[in-house]
């Protein structure tokens, strides 16, 4: 039972390893224990097995030592070296662990002249020579190839040509004229294969849906280092829309139908679909959006129905959440979300926020508008209650907002009734305003979780009238802006700039909710939040007329999540234009989070002294 055992033990190990030295040792065990089995021996057995063991103990080293492999290419750079290296077998085990065995790299050596040749031929060089050399180093393997390219083939005869209903459409004739495929124009294939692509992906966004290549051939005369190129583009028919049809969901066709991005008798151009299909996705009215043309059923006039299915939402929503800001202290929330109330797709929300400076209660009520895309019409109701340290105010709030989107920029526009009382120390205020308001906003990031450039810009217009329903008039402006620019692939630069002025009759009766303030984790760290600010004879932050406060800040990814920052903050609110503008330094570590960076900052006050600790959540932009 020992000798069959050690003989199955010892065949699945020289099965599996890798290794030439290791495998001859253990062909030559297993042999003597087959013998041993066929004479009996019971001591010969027991031999082979111990030799097993120390054989493997002084055979696993070489092993390990043999995990390292280098190739080197000499002779060629640039795209050709990338281009050849990806071809190599071998270049692609570099870094590997364990190694393959070392007549599997040797074979795959001999194939380097065949893969090279097979990398050089994309770009054109179909005459090219190759030294190749395999030998052992201390460390294991090293693979040297030197590399002569040759002479690049360059384009003979370039015959190119457009069919089909299309061959007047500009977007599919322009390549004709591409430079990389015009006699006398270095021979790229790659360049080719990708402009095959390009026409291709454009027919089938304008609606082209049978376009082909009917003829595409390269025909290379090496020793001449010449060839030719055949293209020939058949567009085939234009395909136009019949009908667009709704599965049947819980809202009207009617605001189905408002979604479309064609009208019936235009191409069916699939980028345009595809554009509708992230309409009803962004909604929220569905889980899912399929939205399928049925080339199947297009009549003798190339017309096609589209077919839209849709799969429902759940229609209400909850969200909890529970976070902590050296702002606000420990933050709550809850809200509620209905998709929507009725059959006309109107949307409503009520949020509750809760935290140890501001409490907020917020009902929103939303109707999409003609193009519920980008239109929308808003309802919105409000309380507010915040408590600092020099103020304390309860607001009240209900208005109408008009709000448009349009290419990565936003409007908004609406009339709103705002009663609040604040104090300042032992005084208190009650102010009641009606404020027609309007903003622009524009956002353009390469990313908005972990932007590596981009910006933020917004400008925010508010006013009343003592003539209107209001206590006092005045005139609100609010400007503000944010950038981000890498300096190189490690290290950005992180900008911002926020500006604020207010003209009022009656200053002191301007509620406390629309005076400027700063200080706190988003404007000069160093300092609380609100902290900054005119102040009255007995020392109160009142608030101001004016604004300006910015930061300059550079980060630099110390790991792949990780950023270590400092930065430089300066701004105040005042009421003079001579007042003098506060500054604090700081440094900061950031982890990039999958909801955006995790900020901890401690920055200390040039004006003042000491030091704060600031801790933020949320994106750069």
């Amino acid at each position: 039972m020992l000798k069959a055992t050690s003989v199955v033990a010892l065949s699945v190990f020289a099965m599996f390893t890798k290794d030439e030295l290791l495998l001859m040792f253990l062909r030559a065990i297993l042999f003597t224990v087959q013998f041993a089995r066929g004479a009996g021996s019971t001591l010969i057995v027991g031999c082979a097995l111990l030799l097993l063991l120390l054989l493997g103990s002084a055979v696993a080293p070489m092993a390990a030592a043999a995990e390292e492999l280098e190739v080197v290419i000499e002779g060629i750079d640039g795209d050709l070296e990338s281009n050849v290296r990806a071809h190599l077998s071998l270049s692609r085990l570099v870094g590997d662990a364990p190694l393959p065995s070392a007549s599997r790299i040797r074979y795959l050596h001999r194939q380097a002249a065949q893969e090279v040749d097979a990398g050089l031929r994309p770009l054109g060089y179909f005459n090219g020579q190759v030294e190749a050399e395999l030998e052992r180093t201390e460390t294991g393997w090293r693979a040297h190839y030197t590399v002569e390219s040759g002479p690049r083939t360059v384009i003979g005869r370039s015959e190119l040509k457009v069919t089909g209903d299309g061959v007047d459409e500009p977007l599919l004739t322009d390549w004709l004229h591409s430079p990389v495929l015009q006699s006398g124009a270095p021979l790229d294939q790659q360049a080719y294969e990708n402009i095959k692509t390009e026409v291709l992906e454009q027919a089938a966004g304008l609606g082209y849906y049978e376009a082909r290549f009917a003829e595409a051939q390269i025909v290379v005369d090496p020793p001449r280092n010449s060839a030719d190129v055949r293209l020939t583009f058949d567009t085939g028919p234009l395909y136009r829309l019949a009908e667009i049809q709704f599965n049947e969901v819980p809202v009207r066709e009617a605001l189905l139908q408002r979604y479309r991005t064609l009208e019936d008798g235009e191409p069916v151009a699939t980028d345009r679909l595809l554009e509708m299909q992230r309409g009803l996705v962004d909604s929220g009215y569905f889980s899912g959006v399929e939205v399928q043309p049925l080339w199947d059923r297009a009549d003798d006039r190339q017309r096609v129905p589209v077919q839209v299915y849709l799969t429902p939402d759940q229609r209400t929503a909850y969200r909890f959440g529970a976070g902590y800001g050296t702002d606000t202290g420990v933050r709550l929330s809850a809200s509620q979300r209905r998709r929507w109330v009725n059959d006309r797709g109107h949307r409503m929300e009520t949020i509750l926020r809760l935290s140890e400076v501001t409490n907020t209660l917020l009902l929103n009520y939303e109707i999409p508008g003609q193009n519920p895309v980008s239109d929308t019409y808003l309802g919105r109701a409000a309380y507010e209650q915040e408590q600092t340290e020099s103020t304390d105010s309860e607001t009240w709030r209900i208005g109408a907002q008009a709000q448009r989107a349009r290419g990565g920029q936003r409007w908004h526009w609406g009339l709103g009734v705002e009663q609040e009382t604040f104090r300042f120390g032992s005084e208190e205020e009650s102010s009641m305003l009606l404020v027609p308001e309007g903003g622009w906003s524009m956002v353009d990031t390469d990313n908005r979780l972990n932007p590596s450039r981009g910006y933020r810009l917004s400008a925010d217009l508010s006013a009343a009238s003592e003539s209107l329903l209001s206590d006092t008039s005045f005139v609100q402006v609010d400007v503000s802006g944010k950038t981000v620019y890498s300096l190189t692939s490690k290290m950005r630069l992180l900008g911002r700039l926020d500006l604020g002025a207010t003209a009022a009759t009656d200053f002191n009766r301007m509620p406390a909710s629309r005076r400027f303030f700063t200080g706190g984790d988003t404007t000069v760290r160093g300092y609380g939040y609100k902290e900054l600010g005119p102040t009255d004879s007995a020392g109160e932050v009142r608030g101001g007329r004016y604004l300006l406060a910015g930061s300059l800040e550079f980060d630099y990814r110390v790991a792949p999540n990780w950023r270590g920052a400092v930065f430089w903050d300066a701004g105040n609110a005042f009421d003079s234009l001579d007042t003098p503008l506060k500054n604090s330094l700081g440094v900061g570590g950031r982890w990039q989070s999958p909801v955006g960076p995790v900020r901890v900052d401690l920055a200390t006050p040039l004006n003042d002294g000491g030091f704060r600790i600031h801790f933020t959540l949320g994106p750069d932009l």
